[in-house]
Formats: C-alpha cells, sequence, structure tokens
C-alpha cells in the first residue's frame, strides 16, 4: 500500500510539473499587452468554479460510463457504477453536456443549482439519422434518391483484412466479388450490374478524395455511403456512371477530453477448402494407366514398377524408396506435396491505436494502423504488410471561419516467390504427379556415381520452385495532403472550399531465377526456369484536385423549407511508369540490372488526364410532405474531342410523404414514415476501362499514334530493320457513354421507428457504348472505337431492420438486405448473330451450352446414339457424356453458332450472380454481445473449363480423390464425372450436367464479446474496454462440386489461392 501511495504521489508530481509547464508555454505564447486569450480566459474561469454533483440514468436505472462535460473545456468526467457523478471547477455561468454512446447529447445550464438529476432518452430516431450525400448531408426522412449507408458497426471487432470485403452484402446491390484469398488480395466492387460492356467500377471517395478503398483503414472509417441511382450520384457527372461510394472517416465532432484507443487482434486463418489427393502410390498410377489407356496415349507405369510401389507401401523399412537402373531414377513412394508445401493456418494481426480530442476552437484526430497478414507456404514465404497514418487537425480559426489540414501516408508491400510459367503453386500442387522424387538427392553409397547431383531436385520441383525461387516484391507508398476552410457567411449560408494533393509510388521487381535441377536419367538441368532476368517497374500517379461549394437553407413561413448548393470541381491526374529489364543475372542472390550480362530492355509510358465541372442542386420540401431536388452538373474531359468535350447530366426526383397527410392521421401510433419515391438522371462515362482498349486508345481514343518497331522476317546485315507503324483511325466523333437512370421506391417506418423497410425498382439504360467495329483488312489497320452499342439493366434491392429491447438488459437488432440485378444488350452491330460477341436480345452472363441426358453405360449405346462428332470427332464409349439432340435434326452439332442456327446449343445458365443477400443480427444482453451475420448469392452458374476440374486433365497431373472415387467405370455407373481420359477434352464441352449450381451461403462474420464493467476498468484509466472473439467464414451451404469455394467460381475451375476461415481474438480499449 506505501509503494502503491508513493508511486501514486510520483505521478501526480509530474503531472504537475507537465500542467505547469504548459501553463508557462501558454503564458510565453500570449501577447505581452496582457490581454487574455480566450483559452486563457476559460482556463481561468475553470480554476474558479464550484463544485457539482448528479445522477444520471434512463427508463431502466442508472447509466454507468456517461460522459459529463463542461461546455467548451476539457473539464469532465464519467459516472460510477451508481450513474452518480461530482465535478469542480464549474463555472456559475456553464453549461453541463451529458452524453453516451446510443442516447441524445443533453445540455443543462448550472444556473446556481449545485445537484442534477438527468435521464438520458435513447436515440432509436432514425428518420432523423443524417446520411452523407454528394458535397454535403440531408435527413434521411428528406432522401428522394436510392441511397444505403452502414455506420463503423459493421467494420468492429472483425478479424478485417480488406476494407472492401468487409462491406460484402451489407447494402443491397453493393456487389463485392472476391476471387482469392492470398494475402493482400482486392475484391472487384460494383453497384447495380453491369453498366458498360467495357467494365468499369464505382467512384470511390474518401472525405470527398478519390482513393482506393482497401487503402482506408477501417478502424477510421465512420460511415460507407453508397449513392445507386443517378439522383443520388449525378453530382458527380462523368465519374459516377456506375454509383457512388462514399467513405467518412472519424474526426473529432466536438470538443472533448483528449482519448486515447487501441483496438488489436490477433486471427490464424486456414483454407475454406482443399483438395485432397489419394495418397497410395501405387493406386495412383493404376489409375492413371487406366486415364491414359482410355484417352489412347501410352500407359505411364510398368507393372513391375507398380509392384514396387506395393511392396514399399506395405513395408518401407524392407523396401527401397527409389531404385536406378540403367541410369534412370525410379520413385516408389508418395510426393506429397501438400503437405512439404502448405501450412495448415497461418498468422494475422492487425492494431490501431488514435488519439483525438482538442477544445472548442482547436480538435484533432490522429491513427496508426498497422496490418500483418502471413501466408500458407511453408517455405518461400509470402507475406502482406500495410501501414496507414492519419492527422486530421480543424481550428475554429474565427466564429465565421473553420480551418482543416488532413495528411495521410499509406503504405503495403507484398514479397511473393516467383511464378514460373505463370503458373501459381496452387496450380503446381494440382498439376505435378506424386510419383515424382520428392526430397533432394543426397549421396547414396548404392550409386556413388551420382554424388554430384547432391543438393538438387527433380527437374521442376514445386517444392524447390517455391524454396529456391526468384521473388516478386512490390512497396507502394501512397500520401496524401489536403486543407480545407469551411465559412458561416449569414445564417443559413455557408461555403467550402478545398485543395488535395496525392502522390502514390509504386516500386515492382521480378525475379526469374534459374534453379538447377536433375532429371530422372541424371542430367542436370534448369528446367522450365531457364529464362534468368531481374525486372524493375516505377509507376508515379500525382493527382490535384480543387473543390469550392456553397450552399443557403433556409425554412419560410414554416412550411417551406429550401436548400440550394452550386459547386466546381477540377482535376488533374498524371501518370507515368518506366521499366528496366537485364537478362543473365550474373548472381542469383543479389539480383540488380548492374549485375547482368545479357541484354537490356527498357519501357516508358505516361498519361495525363483532366476533368472540370460545375455543379449545383436544389431541394425544396412544402410542408414535410412533398419533396423535390433537381441536381445538374456540367462536365468536361480531356479524354473526348474538344468538339465532344462538355456535356450537361442532369437529374430530378421527388417524394411524397403519405404518413404526414391529414387522412393518414389515424394510422400515426403505429406508421411513422410512408414515403414514396421516384426519379430520373442522366450519367455519362469517361472510362474506358475494358480490357480490350489499352494504352493511347484508353486515354487519348480520338488522336492517331504511331508506333515504332523492328523488323521480324528482313534482316539487314546483322540486325533487324527498325520501323515506323502507321498511325491508327480514329473517329472524330467519339463521346461519351450516356446512362440514364429511372428508379422507383417506397420507404416505411413502423412501431415507433423499431421497423424499417426499403424497397426499390430500377432501369438504367446505357447508351453509346464502345466498340470495336469491323473493317476489310485490305485496309491494313485496326478500325477505330466507335459509339454503337445499348444495354439496359433492370434490378431492385429490398432493405428491412428490426430493432426492439426486452426488459432492461437485452436488446437486439435484425436486418435483411436483398437484391437483384440483370443486364440486357439492347443494339449491337452484329448482322449475323454470331454467338461469340454480344447480340441484341442477350442476357449478359449468358452462358450457351448441350444438354445432357446421362453417360453412356456401354459401348454398343454410344455407337448406337446420334453422331457427336461435331463436338469431337472421336469414337464415342461408355462413361462419355450422351448429348441431348435438341432440334430433332438427328444429329449433334451446334449449327454455326449464331441465333438463327445454333443446332443443338441453348441457354443453360448465366453468370450474373443474383439475389444477393446478407442477415445480421446483433443481441446485447448486459455487458456481452453477439454479432451474427450471414450472406450468398441466390443464383448463379458456371461452367469449370480448367483442367483442374476434370479427371485426368494430363498423364502428369496428381488424382484427387474425388476423381478417383466418383468417375465412371463398369463397377461405379452412377458416378458424376465421366470416365477418367488422360488429355481428352471430349467431355468437358459446356454442358448441363457439369454446370455448377453457384448459389450459397455463408456464415461470413460470427463475434462474441464482452463490454467489462466500468468499476472494474477505472481503477486503470480506462473508459471503455472489451474483449471478444471471432469467426470469419465460419461455414457455408454451396452444391458446388469438387475442393472449390463457391466465391471462386469467377477462375472457371483453376486452383487458386484458398479462401480463409479465421479465428481471431481482440481487445478494444479507450483510456
Amino acid at each position: 500500500m506505501k509503494r502503491g501511495k508513493t508511486s501514486s504521489d510520483f505521478s501526480k508530481r509530474i503531472l504537475f510539473c507537465a500542467l505547469c509547464t504548459l501553463s508557462g508555454a501558454g503564458v510565453m505564447a500570449s501577447p505581452l499587452n496582457g490581454t487574455l486569450s480566450d483559452a486563457d480566459i476559460v482556463q481561468v474561469i475553470a480554476q474558479n468554479g464550484k463544485t457539482v454533483k448528479g445522477v444520471v440514468t434512463d427508463n431502466f436505472g442508472p447509466v454507468i460510463g456517461a460522459n459529463v462535460l463542461v461546455k467548451g473545456t476539457t473539464n469532465g468526467v464519467i459516472t460510477d457504477i451508481d450513474g452518480k457523478f461530482t465535478l469542480s471547477n464549474v463555472p456559475e455561468d456553464a453549461v453541463l453536456q451529458i452524453s453516451f454512446i446510443g442516447y441524445v447529447t443533453q445540455e443543462i445550464a448550472v444556473a446556481g443549482k449545485t445537484s442534477f438529476a438527468v435521464q438520458l432518452v435513447e436515440d432509436s430516431k432514425t428518420l432523423e439519422e443524417v446520411i452523407v450525400v454528394g458535397y454535403g448531408s440531408q435527413k434521411k426522412v428528406n432522401l428522394t434518391g436510392s441511397i444505403g449507408q452502414v455506420d463503423s458497426k459493421v467494420l468492429e471487432s472483425r478479424p478485417i483484412t480488406s476494407t472492401a470485403s468487409a462491406l460484402q452484402g451489407t447494402i443491397p446491390n453493393l456487389q463485392i466479388t472476391n476471387s482469392s484469398g492470398q494475402p493482400g488480395a482486392s475484391p472487384t466492387i460494383n453497384v447495380r450490374g453491369t453498366t458498360s460492356i467495357n467494365g468499369g467500377s464505382p467512384l470511390v471517395l474518401v472525405d470527398g478524395v478519390e482513393m482506393s478503398l482497401d487503402l482506408v483503414n477501417p478502424n477510421d472509417i465512420a460511415n460507407v455511403t453508397v449513392l445507386k441511382d443517378a439522383a443520388a450520384s449525378s453530382i458527380y457527372g462523368v465519374r459516377a456512371a456506375f454509383g457512388v461510394v462514399l467513405v467518412t472517416t472519424k474526426n473529432p465532432s466536438k470538443a472533448e477530453k483528449t482519448t486515447v484507443s487501441y483496438t488489436g487482434n490477433f486471427s490464424f486463418a486456414k483454407p475454406s477448402i482443399m483438395p485432397e489427393f489419394i495418397e497410395s502410390q501405387s493406386q495412383y498410377a493404376e489409375w492413371m494407366n487406366l486415364a491414359c489407356v482410355n484417352g489412347s496415349i501410352a500407359a505411364r507405369y510398368r507393372d513391375e514398377v507398380i509392384e514396387k510401389m506395393k511392396a514399399y507401401e506395405a513395408d518401407p523399412i524392407n523396401n527401397p524408396e527409389y531404385e536406378v537402373e540403367n541410369g534412370q531414377l525410379y520413385y516408389y513412394g508418395y510426393a506429397d506435396y501438400k503437405d512439404k508445401m502448405v501450412k495448415n493456418v497461418t498468422p494475422t494481426q492487425r492494431h490501431n491505436i488514435n488519439i483525438s480530442g482538442g477544445s472548442e476552437k482547436t480538435r484533432f484526430y490522429t491513427s496508426i494502423g498497422y496490418l500483418n497478414q502471413g501466408g500458407l507456404y511453408k517455405v518461400g514465404n509470402d507475406k502482406y504488410k500495410q501501414l496507414n497514418t492519419r492527422v486530421n487537425v480543424e481550428n475554429q480559426t474565427t466564429k465565421w471561419m473553420k480551418l482543416g489540414f488532413k495528411a495521410l501516408y499509406n503504405y503495403k508491400t507484398s514479397d511473393e516467390p516467383f511464378l514460373y510459367e505463370g503458373k501459381s503453386i496452387w496450380q503446381r500442387v494440382v498439376y505435378n504427379t506424386p510419383s515424382d522424387f520428392i526430397n533432394v538427392w543426397k549421396k547414396d553409397p548404392r550409386y556413388p556415381e551420382y554424388d554430384q547431383f547432391e543438393g538438387l531436385y527433380i527437374e521442376n520441383n514445386p517444392y524447390a520452385l517455391l524454396k529456391d525461387a526468384g521473388r516478386n516484391i512490390s512497396d507502394q507508398h501512397d500520401i496524401w495532403l489536403t486543407a480545407t476552410a469551411d465559412f458561416d457567411i449569414l445564417k443559413g449560408w455557408k461555403a467550402h472550399v478545398d485543395f488535395n494533393y496525392n502522390l502514390n509510388y509504386q516500386k515492382d521487381s521480378e525475379h526469374s531465377k534459374p534453379i538447377k535441377f536433375f532429371t530422372n536419367s541424371f542430367v542436370e538441368t534448369y528446367g522450365r526456369t531457364v529464362t534468368n532476368y531481374y525486372k524493375m517497374y516505377n509507376y508515379n500517379t500525382s493527382y490535384y484536385s480543387f473543390n469550392a461549394y456553397t450552399d443557403y437553407e433556409n425554412t419560410f413561413a414554416d412550411k417551406h423549407y429550401l436548400k440550394a448548393m452550386i459547386g466546381f470541381n477540377q482535376e488533374l491526374t498524371k501518370y507515368s511508369t518506366f521499366s528496366g529489364k537485364r537478362y543473365d543475372i550474373l548472381n542469383g542472390e543479389i539480383p540488380s540490372l548492374s549485375l547482368g550480362s545479357g541484354n537490356h530492355e527498357v519501357s516508358q509510358n505516361g498519361y495525363e488526364w483532366a476533368l472540370r465541372g460545375g455543379f449545383f442542386r436544389l431541394n425544396y420540401i412544402y410542408n414535410d410532405r412533398y419533396l423535390f431536388e433537381f441536381n445538374g452538373r456540367y462536365d468536361g474531359t480531356s479524354r473526348f474531342p474538344s468538339d465532344n468535350r462538355f456535356v450537361f447530366l442532369p437529374s430530378f426526383s421527388a417524394a411524397w410523404r403519405l404518413s404526414e397527410e391529414n387522412f393518414m392521421a389515424g394510422t400515426r401510433d403505429w406508421l411513422d414514415n410512408l414515403k414514396l419515391r421516384v426519379s430520373w438522371g442522366q450519367l455519362g462515362n469517361q472510362l474506358i476501362s475494358s480490357s480490350a482498349w489499352s494504352g493511347n486508345t484508353k486515354y487519348y481514343p480520338y488522336i492517331p499514334f504511331m508506333s515504332s518497331g523492328t523488323t521480324g522476317n528482313w534482316v539487314m546485315g546483322d540486325s533487324y530493320a527498325t520501323l515506323i507503324n502507321p498511325g491508327n483511325l480514329v473517329s472524330p466523333n467519339l463521346t461519351w457513354e450516356k446512362v440514364s437512370t429511372t428508379n422507383v421506391g417506397i420507404d416505411l417506418t413502423f412501431l415507433q421507428q423499431r421497423l424499417d423497410m426499403s424497397f426499390d425498382y430500377y432501369i438504367r439504360a446505357t447508351k453509346d457504348m464502345l466498340i470495336k467495329v469491323s473493317y476489310p483488312s485490305l485496309l491494313g489497320t485496326d478500325a477505330p472505337p466507335a459509339n454503337a452499342a445499348e444495354l439496359k439493366t433492370r434490378g431492385w434491392e429490398l432493405t428491412l431492420n428490426w430493432r426492439d429491447k426486452i426488459g432492461k438488459d437485452f436488446s437486439y437488432s435484425l436486418s435483411l438486405v436483398l437484391s437483384d440485378s440483370q443486364a440486357e444488350i439492347t443494339k449491337y452491330n452484329n448482322p449475323t448473330g454470331d454467338l461469340n460477341t454480344y447480340y441484341e436480345g442477350m442476357k449478359v452472363g449468358e452462358i450457351w451450352g448441350y444438354r445432357v441426358e446421362g453417360l453412356f453405360q456401354s459401348d454398343e449405346e454410344a455407337a448406337n446414339w446420334y453422331s457427336q462428332k461435331d463436338i469431337s470427332n472421336v469414337v464415342w464409349g461408355a462413361g462419355d457424356i450422351k448429348v441431348k439432340d435438341v432440334d430433332g435434326n438427328g444429329v449433334i452439332d451446334n449449327g454455326i453458332e449464331t441465333l438463327d442456327d445454333h443446332g443443338d446449343l441453348e441457354i443453360i445458365g448465366n453468370t450474373t450472380p443474383r439475389y444477393q443477400y446478407g442477415i445480421t443480427a446483433n443481441l446485447t444482453y448486459k455487458d456481452y454481445y453477439l454479432n451474427i451475420f450471414f450472406q450468398g448469392v441466390g443464383k448463379r452458374e458456371y461452367m469449370p473449363t480448367d483442367e483442374a476440374f476434370w479427371p485426368a486433365g494430363s498423364e502428369y497431373y496428381n488424382a484427387q480423390k474425388w476423381h478417383v472415387y466418383d468417375s465412371w467405370t463398369p463397377d461405379n455407373p452412377d458416378a458424376y464425372l465421366p470416365i477418367p481420359r488422360a488429355k481428352d477434352t471430349r467431355n468437358r464441352v459446356t454442358n448441363d450436367r457439369y454446370l455448377q449450381d453457384a448459389a450459397y451461403c455463408r456464415l461470413k462474420n460470427l463475434t462474441l464479446g464482452w463490454n467489462l464493467p466500468k468499476q472494474w476498468i477505472s481503477k486503470v484509466w480506462l473508459t471503455n474496454a472489451s474483449i471478444y472473439v471471432s469467426a470469419e467464414n465460419l461455414f457455408e451451404f454451396t452444391k458446388v462440386k469438387g475442393p472449390y469455394d463457391p466465391e471462386a467460381i469467377v477462375n472457371g475451375g483453376s486452383m487458386t489461392y484458398p479462401f480463409m476461415r479465421s479465428y481471431s481474438i481482440g481487445v478494444n480499449l479507450t483510456f
């Protein structure tokens, strides 16, 4: 006890000295004429005040941990276990602010009183919720467009490695598609389905500035808003054709004591699903031999070799694992590459510290976030790291002007093995044979003549390719600087100005490092690693933006609400790349462009484009019933010819709050809000992001460019001649893709705002889509792109929210988001109706294929069936697919693959995800909370095209268990897969038997947490503390066949980095 008191006294003395030092600094900084600043006046008054006491309660009893603050100062306390507080140095004319999360903040004048009884009211007014919109905010009840928003709660207490992925299933028609579980992998984002056949993604703005969502620290996010229809997003003009995602980060919103918060979690992840292989070498050899015979190629394994495999499996001690006969190596063991190369679990950790506070004049928020995500490789480690820092300062310089400054530095780095031949390690696990000698060669007294190969692996050994490979390394630095000024000009009249600068610098390198192997016949080789080079890339992007807008808001005669906003936006982007490549690197352990003896290759490129626009928004509300909004933007871009560079994009929306009508008065005890909405607007698309367009065509499609090269067939002396290619053809009439959206919606709120519902239906039409057109080949060059295609997307979305409280201690909320969309081509120049490209009436994502009636059960049945030689000119037999004669012409064929003659082909599916949903349940009992989140897709198909899906894709592939046990044989006639035929592709034609139902329902997150009691944590200077356990991607329901995660179907059945299940423990602390 004595030691504790001494320590406490010492701490108090240190604190007293610090305060004296700060006070002295304040005196030194004050004017010498003796005039006190406002901050000094507040300080003097605070030191001469009185002591007040009170108790804070709600409808169920005392509120523990409520903040009680003297407004305009940092003098404050929190309530104890009984809801009581004692606050000293309170001036007579002070105002007390009492706040607590989930309750309405109250302000009470002291006015000579010393005792207070405060009852807080739960903040359940969802209709009064403020929603972030373009260049401003609006009350939810006043919205006329289609907007979705979630707050930071969806990101809290979760082991998040990707901010974008964490939003999956939280907002209807915000479509997040993951393609890999690789560390640092980013998903694709889409709003309301296909907008253009040229691709594109929504505009992502973080605090009004365009930024990658995965560069944002999830702990810094206050809320995420998605502007979906044209009325909501038209304020952003040509950048908003694919929707807008607005991310608002945390800021100190009011004067408060300095607080320090720490959040951290440690997680372990394992693959959601992995291929399983048969582990008997002899079984593999016999099965593969049969597949080779079925595929009409020579068997790989002799009978005597298989017998020695069986002998080693039965008695590995007394039988050799390998032998060398006639200079040839034979391996009888089992090469378990998956076990040797892949971890069962991998760790990830995320930490975040933020500090916020300030006074009535100056407020600040700063944060540091760190992510370290480990990979699954046992050797040749793969890893991803990310660092996010942020400093945000606001100063109320005068009563009418507030200045702000924000600086961000983001850094991310990845380090992974080089991919030889572009094949990932997951492909090599599947595509390598388990009969290869797996271990490094060691001296063997039986074969001393081969001692020179000690330390080498067999040719193209996947383990060696992982362990000894060169590295692919990427470092990205991202710096943001923002200066803002806000002005209160007159009552209701405000203005805002900001300038933003971004420098994004990325440095990548790839090293194709030769690895020495030996062949089965003991010859040194570099196998598939023979190419020896080192390459470096530098990417630089500079981005400048300027925004200025002003708005006026007022209510006239109590019934006429008016808000008008007008502004200007200008942006400039400069992008440059440089790469250097050097062959024959002399030292594989220290790769460098200067340490090479081979050829040099250098490349340099750069682009620059600008955007300028003026915009306005006008809102009018009559008597809280009739709502009107008109938006417009006049945009110009450097990406199109000067005559077609500018465009005016308008939108109009209106809403009717029926619940406020007099004839609805009888419903007000159960109906809080009933609002009908309708909107129309037009947007432009300046982006040409499809892979069909690149380089100069992508950024300057209206300018002809000449390119240089060297001759490929003619040699002038001892060198090739340099040539200049003629300029490409361009169209002088290129212009914007135009997107028009009509939206109707209804909003309903019931039962004292406990039940909230919103439904929208929309039709979005895209015109003047850029496509490639065909000119006669004798022209000698490609035709220029032309605005010649149209598309229409129809969709709907539903949101349901219910929240309630049972008794004093239990509260809960339930929510459902559900959406659907489908796009159709309405105009496309395809006079022949070719099925291999777009055509009018085509549903985007259509899959054409054959109908299959089953598998042939005998060679005779196959011989007596309709001819299938147009599919594959082979002798069809038992175990092959039995294709249906759909058109009844007695032949199985695909016609000429046109709409008029497609033979037996039919539309058998669609890759478009339909009926996407998210289901959330949040339960709280006293200090404990449980969050449950399901996410899924109701309908989606895909056809596996990669060889990994099919049994014996090649005679050199591994054998998955389901390939062996679920492939057709005479003893297994009801098998799902066809007869294994090595290298034979006849059964891999697109058909409905092997079309995969990729619908799924996944438990995306499960979190159980405990908010530690205030009376415990207050003893260690904590105001809030919680501990939680969480699981991500815990399980799923799906009908997808084989070792494939249902979210990985975009990869066509190939083996990719597996999706992960994560289990974590974390803490949230506030000091």
